[in-house]
């Protein structure tokens, strides 16, 4: 028995080292110096050591990150420390990637592995799964990957992730569990997922699913259900179950609707003795009896704590509380202004902007380090750092600053994956023909905030080029400066017999005069050759040739080239509720124009126009538009830059291009100086949002006269014109640019008006 545990002691003896051994050989080290690791090695020559000295040196050795493999060896009198060291990486490469480029995958590595490092099999199997992570935001749940590693002498490799990604998985099915107030059709319509339909085609990405969609939806639906009277929605349960093929998920939406509340009472109260409720008491527009509205009330909140903030009380909120009576299904709202500790910023600290620049965040901000903690300026923040629409979403927190007076203001962004477009669509005008439009556009150019367009249209009539780039913070200051170039042929040969070629240059600035109120100033430079087209000729001349009596034309010195130098001023005043798809409120705009510093043209020109929007029911809208015009002419101008109605498919509809306005004895149209349009119009959604389709019911009224010609060679009066008809309109057709179906019938016109029953066009 003793010689047997002699044995055994022996041979775990020998695995681990003798207690003495005479020296310390290293082999296996090529990269790595030994004098880099004798620090890691606590065993000594000709001195006792022990199983916890070899673990104590394995340890240290480790964790120096050098080695793959290490081994102790007892040989004679020696211990013999064999090292395998970590590989080298010479080159990381992908290959099958398609949807998920190479700068993306590298950004998920995140420099954890990469050529000149050294390779470790633990990270990469982090990676992997990071991978998974990142093309399931993708949509792509089937995707594998697989690494390679290819070996070169020097101890040096190369990684190559082989990659399928397969196909994206997509959205079969939408259900809700629950619902008993709201169909399933008007909730999908909320929700940024969609069910895979043929006619999406256009829209791939929407029916894609993606886990990070689902969350915003919870959002949306949530917001949905409180803003319509129901304050307890809550949704219970999401599942997405995958189907076998892995191509396709069925989403479920469980929810308690609980009941739909009507708001009882609504009070303002001030718990602050300089500030008195009843000056801010018409700021609340929330009303006794109506369906109850997160929305509403917090937007009532924001708007007293807004109107506090105007008048310099930095350290003044307003809360909300609201009590319910669950029995009576009612809600009593109360708001309050309170008086907040005083507190100040110390530091802003900005995170998850990989691309956008610092700067351009804090160029949105409404606070600054060394302010007073402003609950309502903290709140405009956000809500213009989101408007700027880089981020997917923003949140701002605070945490205590280095005293109890100060706070730390942490902005978190989520960058969008992208704030490039590239536009294609092909559009079907009576006024230019058929044709396309290919153009790019990137409103965030790297990460500086500056957008850049370009785009090339071609259409039977009209065709050409443009570009411009805009900085909304020129300068870091409080205006935008752009600039644009383009150039375009135009032939208006059934109009007033020309054909023109254009090149332009337009510098601009803008800025805002206050929210609702900004202004724009620009420059425009052109050069024009104007040809004159001979219809009996067919044919082209650079000017209206002598056999042509001015009895007979009357646009004579129009035509050839010419200069034309315009300074524009617009202010725009906006009080709708969507700057996008208004449904109430209205707008305005003034626009005045002078073309004369340098060039051929001169005159004077001026324009005012505006909107009134009216929500008759929750989907039908009441739109006014009205607009006036009038050019005063000094020198050179053409009938280009005057004015002719119909045909553009927004005011005096059922009316050809150019189809109402003075006319010469040939029929051919010389523009007015002077004009005015009064339209009334009713839209209605015929589609869900996304599709975009309305129906329209409208009725025009308008005029275009007054020329310098004598009348006796003009045909020109300003009786009103007024048309009615209908059309549908789809915003967001698959043909990527808006298209209007119209169809107007005049009602009154003169016998030289030009009339189009049907116009197809862009949105109205």
């Amino acid at each position: 028995m003793k010689k047997t545990l002699k044995l055994l002691f022996s041979l775990c003896f020998f695995d681990v080292g003798a207690d003495v051994v005479d020296k310390i050989e290293l082999e296996g080290l090529d990269r790595v110096e030994a004098e880099a690791i004798q620090d890691c090695i606590t065993i000594k020559p000709r001195k006792n050591y022990t199983q916890a000295d070899i673990d104590a040196t394995l340890k240290a050795l480790f964790k120096k990150d050098f080695f793959s493999y290490i081994k102790f060896i007892k040989r004679d009198n020696a211990l013999v420390i064999k090292f395998e060291e970590k590989p080298m990486v010479d080159k990381v490469a992908f290959e099958g990637n398609d949807i998920a480029n190479d700068d993306m995958l590298k950004a998920v590595i995140n420099g954890r592995v990469g050529e000149g490092r050294l390779f470790s099999l633990h990270i990469i199997r982090d990676i992997l799964s990071d991978f998974q992570i990142a093309y399931k935001a993708l949509g792509c749940y089937s995707a594998t990957i697989t690494p390679k590693i290819i070996k070169h002498p020097g101890n040096k490799i190369d990684l190559v992730f082989e990659i399928n990604e397969g196909s994206k998985t997509k959205v079969q099915k939408i259900l809700f569990v629950g619902n008993k107030n709201f169909s399933d059709d008007e909730l999908k319509n909320l929700l940024s997922t969609k069910e895979e339909k043929i006619w999406r085609f256009w829209d791939y990405e929407s029916h894609v699913f993606r886990e990070d969609r689902v969350d915003v939806d919870i959002e949306t639906l949530t917001s949905f259900y409180k803003n319509n009277g129901y304050p307890f929605f809550m949704i219970t349960s999401t599942s997405a179950e995958m189907d076998f093929d892995k191509k396709s998920h069925y989403c479920t939406f469980s929810m308690e609707e609980g009941d739909k509340y009507v708001i009882k009472n609504v009070t303002l109260e001030s718990k602050v003795g300089k500030i008195k409720a009843g000056d801010f008491q018409e700021f609340i527009t929330l009303e006794s009896g109506s369906v109850y509205n997160e929305g509403l009330i917090n937007a009532n909140r924001d708007n007293v704590r807004s109107r506090i903030a105007l008048k310099d009380n930095p350290f003044i909120d307003v809360v909300v509380d609201i009590d319910y009576d669950k029995a009576r299904k009612t809600a009593n709202v109360k708001y309050s202004i309170i008086e907040r500790p005083k507190a100040f910023i110390e530091r802003i600290e900005i995170v998850g902007n990989t691309r956008t620049l610092d700067r351009v965040i804090r160029r949105e901000f409404t606070v600054h380090e060394g302010d007073a903690f402003n609950v309502y300026k903290i709140q405009k923040t956000v809500e213009r750092l989101k408007n700027i629409d880089y981020f997917d979403d923003v949140q701002i927190s605070d945490s205590p600053g280095s005293a109890d007076d100060k706070k730390v203001l942490v902005v978190t962004v989520k960058e969008k994956e992208s704030t490039a477009q590239i536009r294609f669509g092909l559009n079907v005008s009576d006024a230019d023909g058929f044709g396309g439009l290919l153009g790019f556009v990137e409103h965030n150019l790297m990460g500086t905030g500056n957008s850049l367009s370009a785009d090339i249209f071609w259409m039977q009539k009209y065709h050409g080029c443009k570009a411009s780039i805009f900085n909304p913070r020129f300068m870091d200051k409080n205006f935008g400066a752009g600039l644009g170039i383009g150039a375009h042929r135009c032939s208006r040969k059934n109009v007033d017999r020309s054909v023109t070629k254009s090149a332009y240059m337009s510098p601009f600035i803008t800025y805002k005069i206050r929210e609702d109120l900004s202004h724009k100033i620009s420059y425009t430079i052109s050069l024009n050759d104007r040809r004159w087209w001979s219809k009996e000729e067919n044919k082209l001349y650079e000017k209206v040739p002598d056999h042509v009596s001015e009895g007979m034309y009357l646009m004579k010195d129009e035509y050839g080239k010419y200069v034309c130098s315009e300074v524009s001023s617009t202010l725009f005043y906006n009080k709708t509720d969507n700057p996008y798809y208004p449904r109430s409120g209205y707008d305005l705009s003034l626009t005045n124009s002078y073309a004369g510093i340098g060039g051929a043209v001169k005159y004077l020109k001026n324009e005012l126009g505006g909107n009134y929007y009216y929500p008759l029911t929750q989907k039908l809208t009441f739109i006014t538009s009205a607009n006036v015009g009038h050019i005063h002419e000094i020198r050179n101008t053409r009938s280009a830059h005057r004015y002719a109605l119909g045909g553009d498919g927004v005011s005096m509809r059922g009316f050809d291009s150019y189809g109402v306005g003075p006319r010469d004895f040939r029929e051919d149209s010389v523009g007015g100086n002077k004009y005015w349009t009064l339209s009334f119009m009713v839209k209605a959604p015929l589609s869900t949002r996304e599709i975009g389709i309305n129906g329209v019911v409208f009725a025009d009224f308008g005029s275009a006269w007054g020329t310098k010609y004598a009348k006796t060679l003009v045909q020109d009066s300003s009786s009103i014109r007024a048309s009615v008809g209908v059309g549908i309109e789809w915003a967001k057709s698959p043909l990527g640019t808006p298209l209007s179906f119209v169809f107007g019938f005049p009602l009154k016109k003169k016998k030289f008006d030009e009339k189009q029953t049907f116009t197809l066009t862009g949105l109205m």
